[in-house]
């Protein structure tokens, strides 16, 4: 049995924690997000992009959280069986990291505890702490299937990882590769280039000269000149490349020269690859310390010399000289320095930016390493993620992030899979010490299958997250043991995501769900933007500048938070600074649905809903109606664009500046002679409204359509996420009335300006003159005279001509209709005229301002065009204040 809510609507003002609280504990202690299958009806899936098990909810997440969210509520409502597949990832490195960390507090490493005993406290850990961030999801109002929570290193997920890998491996597409990867001392694994955080570091250009040898290989006193930033990588030089085209080096190449600080020669070698206008075109290559050296070694069949160890150290080695072994690389980088002063090898020195490498997790400078690595082929996988887009079987909103993709993609370097961790999938490669045989197997093996050898062991390196990741969409919905859900809700509809990630998951996701299920995984790309601080900055949680979602949703509500996030957009702006203000007025929004919802209900209470009798809608009526189905469609439409920021747009606008502001006010007046009518009109749209906007304020609307009686209008649901979305009525679409009624609205306004400028004090209701000849005109005001009268707070007498107009009078026009204000009794000219002049006086200071920018040298031609536009749009709008300040300052004349 449904549980329902304990409301009470007497609450002043809108206790947005309070009520959302109560509303997660009846939303959860009803099941209403459990997985319901109706086969009668279509299917709409998301997956979740797993957090972290060691993540806490930062502004990403809120954010696309609630993307995914409104979505899945929007489809909900429409009648799909909606699938939200959430889940964590075990996230290798960064689990590792953090129990090694605890470890390390207690004197210990994990090599003191051993891979076996190690795990059991990662394991330990993961049941501690690892649900973390799906608990805090919940205060967003996220609709997952919680019952469905997936974990990457579930057995169901591993068995999928094993079937993946092992194909690939029997389709050849696995192969183990000794060459230069990128190499963290600090996790102590490799990395993938999308691991790799680069910076600009502050560092030094070492110009250093590499002495020629004679034909007897003796030193010359002739040199080359060659830079380098990493002068402790020089012991395991192998050649010095010159361009082929270089007539400057031409008679050199096959020469030789000695390596600093050593008696060891290396030749002169031609390769294209050198940039021959880039400082001297003399390359030191160093085949096992660079990627492009090491491409250059391979073509010229150089080699392979390692210096530095897996821990950033300096090798004890026949190739290193014994005073710089056991060094640090970067101490070692320094001493090689003094000496290579010391000893005339030391050209120069000065200040240079490095774009250095840096590992994601831990911020250690990345060390290219030579080493054994597992490796993917992804030329033939590449094409299939290719064709995907290129055919527009995926859509990336916005468009432009296509390019992204593709150009990555096109590009596209085999990926290294294999993690020197201990937590993680373990590489299911067993390799037979005996018989050196070599196979992928998906379950334990215990023996050699050739020679039978119990000498047969698994490799013990793990896979890279990533490759884990890229089974998501299909291995959490039943790709291997959930076909009746498989065959429902995949491919799934829409991903979500951040744009840092493309590479590194989306498009891995769709080779390899095109690869092993042979669909795509996901129709629509969305990319969402990324929130900034205040000042522009990114966010930091080690900068201490990162703003907790959950602080902003205790202050604000999360229904104001929610809806600032969608009136973000994903389509405009990517890089978005946080702004509490909007977060504030968001809230002030809450309050006004809430009192609007209050003084409908108050006003309801004492009738029974009936429906509309549009024989006796009055004009006012007809107006929000057709307003109302306006918005319905506007709404929807930008649900199916994914314009979020659209939506919120259309909703603030008309719930406010239209429900609020004019019917709801002309409600009060007209209760009171046409009252079943108003109190239709009223429930019809505030209960619209509700069902309108709950997907991105899903906590005060299912609050307040739960108190609404019931009625025609109000579906037997036990919650609001299960009632029918709005759609578009045409019987309520009056678009001449809806004319008629805003000549209405503007008589008001312009009642009101005049009003506002000329400071009439409110609680004055001044004669005011109406000169109009048009009968139709007349007969429309006449008929609306109450409403006017009463929201302009005035008395109004009609007129043929001017002949009547008192001297000192304001005069608007609106359209044919000219509105005068007899001044004279009303303010006091003098100040009013001061004011007037006062505020001249500032519109033209902007002006001026404006217009000087706008002139400004080359501005025009430089500044973005959007820019160049807002400060035209921006000078015109001055212009036409002025003139409007100058029609007001001539009745003083």
């Amino acid at each position: 049995m449904t549980e329902t809510t304990n409301i009470d609507i007497s609450t002043k003002p809108y206790e947005a924690n309070q009520i959302e609280s109560k509303i997660l504990d009846f939303w959860f202690s009803n099941d209403f997000f459990k997985l319901a299958i109706d086969n009668l009806k279509p299917n709409y899936s998301i997956v979740i992009p797993p957090p972290n098990i060691t993540g806490q909810l930062h502004m990403g997440h809120a954010l696309n959280g609630t993307i995914q969210d409104m979505l899945v509520r929007y489809k909900r409502m429409l009648g799909y069986n909606v699938l939200w597949q959430p889940g964590v990832d075990h996230a290798g490195i960064s689990t590792q990291m953090v129990v090694e960390r605890k470890l390390k507090s207690q004197g210990l490493s994990r090599h003191d505890l051993g891979r076996s005993k190690f795990l059991e406290e990662v394991w330990q850990w993961r049941h501690q702490y690892g649900n973390q961030i799906v608990n805090q999801y919940k205060c967003i109002g996220v609709s997952f299937a919680f019952e469905r929570l997936a974990f990457t290193m579930d057995e169901n997920y591993v068995k999928a990882i094993y079937r993946a890998f092992v194909k690939l491996y029997k389709d050849n597409y696995i192969y183990r590769g000794h060459r230069v990867s990128n190499w963290c001392p600090s996790c102590m694994t490799s990395l993938s280039d999308l691991e790799v955080e680069h910076k600009e570091t502050n560092g030094f250009l070492y110009s250093l000269k590499y002495f020629l040898v004679d034909d007897n290989n003796n030193k010359t006193s002739e040199y080359l000149t060659i830079a380098t930033t990493r002068p402790e990588t020089i012991f395991a030089d192998l050649a010095v490349a010159v361009n082929p085209n270089d007539e400057r080096y031409k008679a050199l190449i096959g020469k030789s020269v000695i390596i600093p600080l050593t008696d060891k020669t290396i030749r002169i070698i031609a390769d294209e690859y050198v940039d021959q206008n880039f400082g001297t075109g003399v390359l030191k290559v160093t085949p096992a310390h660079d990627t492009n050296d090491f491409e250059i070694g391979l073509r010229h069949n150089l080699g392979l010399i390692s210096i530095i160890d897996e821990s950033g150290i300096l090798m004890e080695s026949i190739d290193v000289p014994s005073k710089y072994q056991r060094i640090d690389r970067f101490k070692a980088r320094q001493i090689i320095e003094t000496d290579l002063s010391a000893n005339d090898f030391m050209l120069g020195k000065e200040n240079y930016k490095i774009p250095l490498g840096f590992c994601e997790r831990c911020q250690t400078a990345i060390e290219p390493l030579l080493s054994k690595q597992w490796y993917v082929k992804m030329q033939d996988l590449a094409k299939l993620a290719i064709e995907c887009v290129e055919n527009n079987d995926i859509t990336f909103h916005p468009d432009r992030y296509k390019l992204t993709y593709l150009d990555w993609l096109n590009s596209i370097k085999d990926w290294c899979v294999s993690r020197q961790l201990w937590w993680g999938h373990r590489i299911p490669i067993y390799t037979c010490s005996d018989c050196n045989y070599e196979d992928a197997h998906e379950d334990n093996v215990e023996k050699c299958p050739k020679c039978n050898s119990v000498n047969y062991e698994q490799d013990q390196d793990v896979l890279d997250t990533w490759f884990s990741s890229s089974l998501w969409p299909f291995a959490t919905l039943g790709w291997l043991d959930e076909p009746q859900i498989f065959n429902k809700f995949y491919p799934t509809d829409v991903l979500s995501t951040a744009r840092e990630i493309i590479n590194l998951w989306v498009a891995r996701m769709i080779f390899m769900s095109k690869y092993l299920t042979g669909k795509i995984p996901f129709k629509d790309v969305l990319i969402h933007p990324v929130i900034q601080t205040s000042d522009g900055k990114r966010m930091s949680k080690s900068k201490g500048n990162a703003i907790d979602p959950i602080d902003m949703i205790n202050k604000y509500g999360c229904d104001a938070n929610r809806f600032w996030f969608a009136s973000i957009g994903i389509k405009g702006d990517q890089d978005v600074r946080f702004r509490e203000d909007k977060l504030e007025e968001y809230k002030r929004f809450n309050n006004k649905i809430w009192n609007a919802s209050k003084f409908i209900l108050n006003s309801i209470s004492r009738f029974t809903i009936t429906n509309i009798d549009i024989d006796k809608l009055s004009l006012a009526d007809k107006f929000i109606l057709h307003e109302y189905n306006k918005l319905v469609e506007n709404v929807r439409k930008a649900f199916e664009n994914y314009d979020f920021d659209n939506i919120t747009k259309e909703f603030y606008d008309f719930f406010w500046n239209i429900f609020c502001d004019w019917y709801i006010e002309i409600a009060k007046i007209e209760i009171s002679t046409n009252a079943i009518n108003v109190i239709n009109v009223l429930y019809y749209v505030l209960e619209g409204c509700l069902r309108l906007i709950h997907p991105v304020m899903p906590f005060i609307t299912e609050e307040l359509w739960q108190v609404l009686p019931e009625s025609i209008y109000k579906e037997n649901k036990p919650s609001i996420m299960f009632a029918t979305y709005p759609s578009h009525n045409s019987q309520f679409i009056f678009e001449s009335e809806n004319s008629r009624f805003n000549f209405i609205i503007k008589i008001i306004k312009a009642i009101r300006n005049i009003r506002q400028t000329f400071n009439v004090p409110s609680s004055l209701k001044p004669d005011i003159i109406f000169i109009i000849n048009d009968s139709d005109s007349i007969d429309l005001i006449k008929s609306n005279l109450s409403i006017i009268e009463s929201l302009a707070k005035v008395k109004i007498e009609f007129a043929s001509d001017l002949s009547s107009k008192p001297s000192l009078s304001a005069i608007e026009e609106v359209n044919n209709l000219k509105i005068i204000l007899p001044l004279a009794k009303l303010i006091d000219t003098d100040k009013s005229k001061i004011k007037l002049e006062q505020q001249k006086s500032a519109l033209l200071k902007e002006l001026t301002k404006n217009t000087e920018i706008l002139n400004k040298g080359d501005f025009r031609q430089k500044a973005p065009k959007e820019k160049v536009e807002s400060i035209e749009n921006k000078i015109n709008e001055l212009n036409v204040q002025i003139n409007n300040l100058n029609n007001h300052l001539s009745i003083f004349l």
